[in-house]
């Protein structure tokens, strides 16, 4: 037999092989991705997302008596492409052609609502598999993209989608969460365990597609939902604080602003806010300046918003009454002949009488006698009314990031400390602590650490601890608390150094700060932070003079607004005075607050339509 006989004897059975063994490979590939096989082939594990816990507001809806969401989780599916997969099926219906990749792309498209272009790139693109296309709750276009008639390689996950249904409002208190579902600031972190709940966990078989064998299942724990949230916040007076501080900081150009909204009796967080913002969602997204919540985790010297602080422990002291009458010559000089006072600030351009009486040292906001006033005071006695008014140390707020401010101890203050830090000089304060210790002056000198945390509720109802509760504690007394007040309305009145803070029917108890910012450590001139902070109604004038009692004091309102560069409207009183009154006129409507001065209150037009 010649060798061409030879070769075809030899090749024959090895080509006979080889074709046998690859169809029984391509038979058993086959076998192994039939969808409906029953045989299991891999053992599986997968955690199931917990639907995370709302936030809510104090406000209630009449038609279903529940509280109103701030925040919510909602079901939905979260798609990704795989570019592999896709290439790798047949998608067709019965009778007619396959699909083409640009039709499919054409229809994810079309029910996710994205751009068609980007879509047909990201099915061309095989080198990166499980793309994100997008989240919806869209139930129709899960259908449709499940449907493998269709559509191919689109993997549906079920998730839960995080709604924010007062947009950007509210931010710095509500926070947001990240990819992971956890929180990333404000109230979504600092109650993230709570929020979060606990995920359920599926172990089980699954086919050579990796999908479930139910029947296979070996254990399943159901998801537990996350607790909720309830806040003291009223959306409706948080959406008044926050137009109106936005148009204030657009109107006298500042930089930034923060404003804050507490309940004159109990301390509750009516509004907080703090421009400038971030979109919750788009948290990760957010610049620094925007992330920081400038009410509880900024700090400032506060001004003569201080002033008030002095004069209580004066008059609490026995040092100093409303009408005790003081020198207004800056260089007074002792018995000795030596200057009585270390460098003690004067008063600008503001020409006084020679003598000038604590009430009118407020009204007018005079730095030499408030600055007299602290310095014959002494540091320890000043220091340690300070400290109870809650300066120095965090208020407890149940939020995170909140910083203590800088108060020195007695025995650090300098010469000039001693009359500066009477009048908000060498003293480092939060938005919030300035609210908390007005508020005690407003509820006759007890104050009630601030709070924004009604309650939180486990899924069934079951309430849960918010956390320790800092008491409640008298800082002065009810009478020189009054005395406080009293002294106050001059502020926003005509002589006073805050006119435009008036607010029409109601008497304002009030003070204006206009700090000098430090720059690279030293006070830059004509660069202020502007503060206004009233209690109003102010809790001494009776609406009636028949009447037992005044009205009561209702809200504490604080607004600063934060300059960096010089403006004409730097100072508290014309600049963050009208913003306060803007935000006051809101907030009594709402309240349905009684007026104290019902006579200010213009009749209706006799021609008003």
């Amino acid at each position: 037999m010649g060798v061409a006989g030879e070769k075809f004897r030899f090749w024959t059975p090895v080509v006979l092989l080889f074709l046998f063994t690859s169809y029984t490979t391509w038979k058993l590939v086959r076998a192994h991705l039939e969808p409906t096989i029953s045989e299991p082939r891999y053992d599986f594990e997968r955690e199931m997302p917990s639907m995370r816990g709302g936030i809510y507001d104090s406000t209630v809806d009449p038609s279903t008596g529940r509280a109103n969401p701030l925040v919510k989780s909602t079901p939905c599916w979260e798609y990704r492409l795989d570019p592999v997969a896709m290439t790798n099926a047949t998608v067709k219906v019965k009778g007619e052609k396959p699909r083409s990749r640009e039709a499919m792309a054409r229809t994810i498209s079309q029910v996710l609502r994205l751009d068609y272009g980007k879509v047909l790139a990201m099915t061309k693109d095989v080198r990166r598999r499980y793309q994100l296309l997008a989240v919806s709750s869209d139930e129709r276009a899960h259908d449709i993209l499940v449907n493998r008639r269709y559509v191919a390689g689109v993997i549906a996950e079920e998730t839960h989608e995080r709604r924010y249904f007062e947009k950007g409002r509210c931010a710095h208190v509500l926070g947001g969460v990240n990819a992971a579902n956890d929180g990333s600031c404000g109230i979504e972190q600092k109650f993230n365990s709570a929020l979060r709940g606990s995920p359920g966990r599926i172990r089980g078989k699954k086919d050579g597609r990796g999908n479930e064998i139910v029947e296979k299942r070996v254990e399943l724990t159901e998801p537990s939902p996350g607790a909720d949230v309830f806040l003291t916040v009223d959306r409706n007076i948080q959406r008044s604080v926050e137009d109106a501080l936005a148009s204030g900081i657009e109107k006298f150009g500042a930089a930034a602003g923060w404003s804050i909204v507490l309940d004159a009796r109990d301390a509750r967080v009516l509004a907080m806010a703090s421009m400038p913002a971030f979109d919750p969602p788009l948290y990760g997204r957010a610049t620094d300046p925007e992330r920081v919540n400038r009410a509880i985790a900024f700090t400032y010297e506060p001004g003569s918003v201080m002033k008030v602080i002095t004069a209580a422990a004066a008059i609490e002291e026995g040092f100093a009454a409303p009408g005790t009458m003081f020198d207004t010559d800056r260089q007074e000089r002792g018995r000795d002949g030596e200057f009585k006072y270390y460098r003690l600030p004067g008063d600008g351009s503001h020409v006084w009488e020679k003598k000038m009486s604590l009430r009118d040292a407020i009204v007018h906001s005079s730095n030499i006698v408030i600055g007299k006033l602290g310095y014959d005071l002494g540091p320890a006695k000043l220091y340690s009314y300070m400290k109870k008014f809650g300066f120095g140390e965090p208020t407890g707020i149940e939020l995170p990031g909140e910083e203590c401010g800088i108060l020195r101890k007695p025995e650090k203050w300098d010469k000039a400390t001693r009359s500066r830090a009477a009048i908000g000089q060498g003293v480092s304060v939060t938005a919030i602590q300035l609210a908390s210790a007005y508020q005690a002056i407003a509820n006759d000198g007890v104050r009630v650490p601030p709070r924004i945390v009604e309650r939180i509720e486990a899924h069934g109802g079951r309430e849960m601890a918010v956390g320790r509760r800092r008491e409640s504690a008298r800082v002065v007394s009810a009478a020189t608390a009054r005395s406080l007040r009293e002294m106050m309305l001059g502020v926003a009145s005509p002589g006073g150094t805050a006119r435009r803070a008036a607010v029409k029917g109601y008497s304002v108890a009030g003070k204006t700060g206009t700090a000098q910012k430090v720059v690279d450590g030293k006070y830059a001139p004509g660069i202020y932070r502007a503060t206004f902070c009233g209690i109003v109604p102010s809790g001494v004038v009776k609406a009636d003079p028949s009447d037992a009692a005044p009205v009561p004091p209702r809200v504490v309102i604080l607004v600063s607004l934060d300059f960096e560069e010089r403006r004409l409207y730097h100072q508290g009183g014309n600049s963050s005075g009208p913003v306060f009154k803007a935000i006051a006129t809101d907030v009594l409507r709402y309240l349905e607050t009684p007026p104290d001065r019902p006579a200010e209150i213009a009749d209706i037009d006799d021609d008003a339509v």
